[in-house]
């Protein structure tokens, strides 16, 4: 077994809300089972990151859905538990960046010490991935699919909920990202989570507005090309947060970090976010 990306999602306009979600879903739940088993078998980083792509991508797509569904209270529920489980995997990826941006600059103590707080946590990784709230939620999220369209108020064809539910984010990127140089760490963090709501559900439907609907995924298509460039900007902040999450890791091991110049990162995120509010936007047109 390699690490891997997940496949391309190819939906259909004759298709049903719950019927997208449940191809959107189980997708990443395959990309984590298959990179979970890897993180099994031995410390990968790269396995997983991939894992909490898997995991991200099964939340936004309850995110993204659950509006147009009628029953936000039911879908919340399960993403609150994925995000939960999942919070262990975060701080063990950010000792993974951290040693991998650091380490080999530290000796002695603090060396050691950043190194066994990265194997404590991937430790803790192992014990949510091996425990029964974990196989649990599995047998939840699979039941819940199988049984959604009987179970919710609406169930709209998804032609017709996606591009409320891609509106809706790229509203809140272009507004929270307005001012990104005097924003603070946790404003800009809500810019790039909503970028990476806004970039996943353009994958997510981006089918739904190409003929063939696989041409979505190719260079030179609308939602290829505008997904590359909210990724950019996800990216751009994501380093930024690194930056800053690196540092306050280093403190822990009574190591200074270096000085480090944000305001290049901040003019390039500024200046996606005004390239993003100068599009017209694909899913306001028909399939081409």
């Amino acid at each position: 077994m390699t690490v891997a990306t997940g496949a391309p999602i190819v939906l259909t306009p004759e298709m049903t809300t719950t019927q997208a979600l449940d191809i959107v879903v189980r997708a990443a739940g395959d990309h984590v089972r298959h990179h979970s088993e890897l993180l099994r078998a031995g410390h990968d980083p790269e396995a997983l990151h991939q894992v909490r792509i898997g995991i991200r991508r099964a939340r936004v797509a309850f995110a993204l859905l659950s509006r147009p569904l009628g029953d936000g209270e039911k879908l919340a529920w399960v993403s609150t538990e994925i995000r939960d489980l999942a919070v262990p995997l975060g701080r063990a990826r950010d000792l993974d960046v951290a040693v991998r941006d650091h380490a080999g600059h530290l000796t002695g103590a603090p060396r050691a010490l950043l190194l066994e707080r990265r194997a404590a946590a991937h430790d803790e990784v192992l014990e949510v991935l091996s425990s029964d709230r974990w196989s649990d939620l599995r047998t939840h999220v699979d039941g819940l699919l199988r049984h959604l369209h009987d179970e919710v108020p609406h169930d709209p064809p998804v032609l017709e909920a996606a591009p409320d539910a891609l509106d809706r984010r790229l509203r809140r990127v272009l507004r929270r990202g307005a001012d990104l140089t005097h924003a603070s760490r946790t404003e800009r963090h809500s810019v790039r989570k909503e970028a990476r709501k806004l970039r996943y559900g353009i994958q997510f439907f981006g089918s739904l507005y190409a003929v063939p609907p696989e041409s979505a995924h190719a260079p030179g298509s609308a939602p290829h090309d505008l997904a590359t460039v909210v990724a950019h900007l996800q990216d751009t902040l994501g380093e930024l947060g690194d930056l800053e999450t690196s540092h306050h890791l280093l403190e822990l091991v009574d190591v200074t970090p270096p000085e480090t110049d944000k305001q290049p990162l901040l003019d390039q995120a500024s200046a996606i976010v005004a390239d993003l509010g100068a599009r017209e936007p694909f899913w306001r047109h028909p399939a081409q």
